[in-house]
């Protein structure tokens, strides 16, 4: 275990494993970093160093009362890789991760980072006039708002939300440990991230992403994300890259791990 200790006191889980140019995965919602990239870190540590973290309020890390907030993850990412002296990064978030990195980029620009992949994101959630792209392919807005308030009255509406993104659902054994990972992040901390989620919108900040940046995402077959999402953010990120997984939902790092793991892989050495 590895903990780097925040500069408001918070101490924050990290993997570190392998070796060469690093590799920073932030992970999605309410996953902790061991379970989520179980199927990626020991391959992806064969050809490069691998630094996944907990973010505050998940996993393994510390649970202050506040600081759920996207830039205040972005300056904790800071924080660690100032800590770890990193550079070159390949800044790879996945979900809720993409906003972070979009975040770092946004406070920091590109120092520290030399290739970016964007994995599962969309810069908007929720649904409004000539978006195209929304969660699900229809988020009403009111409905996006009062999803946290959801969570906190009911927190086994997330079990819907995350079998949704496997197009085969889990069971058995399998759900119960990811159900239970869950856990490891509370009700309130997970509630006030989607919260702040609702209201974020990046779509302008794409067209000004100067860094080598790939783009993750499971298509055909996405039950969170259904539309031609990929190919758009392509579209407004100069110079990307679209790797798409047939035979994903919305965790292609779980169901198709071969190919994302070899793709990721080849990011870290070419872009």
């Amino acid at each position: 275990m590895a903990y780097f200790t925040l500069s408001d006191g918070v101490p924050l889980y990290y993997r570190d494993e392998g070796q060469g140019r690093p590799l920073v995965l932030m992970h999605a919602l309410m996953f902790g970093a061991d379970f989520f990239w179980q199927k990626n870190i020991p391959e992806l540590a064969k050809s490069c160093r691998v630094i996944a973290v907990d973010n505050r309020g998940v996993g393994l890390s510390g649970k202050p009362n506040s600081g759920y907030t996207i830039p205040r993850f972005a300056q904790d990412l800071r924080e660690l890789l100032e800590g770890l002296d990193l550079d070159n990064v390949v800044l790879a978030g996945l979900s809720l991760g993409g906003f972070t990195a979009l975040e770092y980029i946004k406070q920091f620009g590109n120092d520290r980072l030399g290739a970016l992949a964007l994995m599962e994101m969309t810069p908007r959630l929720p649904s409004a006039p000539g978006w195209e792209h929304p969660t699900f392919g229809e988020f009403p807005e009111e409905m996006a708002k009062g999803y946290g308030t959801a969570l906190r009255a009911d927190r086994s509406i997330y079990n819907d939300f995350f079998q949704a993104a496997f197009l085969e659902a889990p069971t058995g054994d399998e759900l119960d440990a990811m159900v239970a990972n869950t856990w490891l992040t509370p009700t309130d901390v997970a509630a006030e991230v989607i919260d702040r989620l609702a209201e974020r919108d990046v779509r302008d900040q794409l067209p000004d992403i100067t860094l080598p940046t790939s783009l993750f995402y499971g298509y055909p077959n996405n039950r969170i994300l259904p539309t031609a999402l990929g190919q758009w953010m392509q579209s407004q990120i100069p110079g990307s890259e679209l790797i798409t997984f047939e035979n994903s939902s919305h965790s292609p790092f779980w169901e198709e791990p071969d190919k994302f793991n070899a793709e990721l892989a080849r990011v870290v050495a070419e872009r």
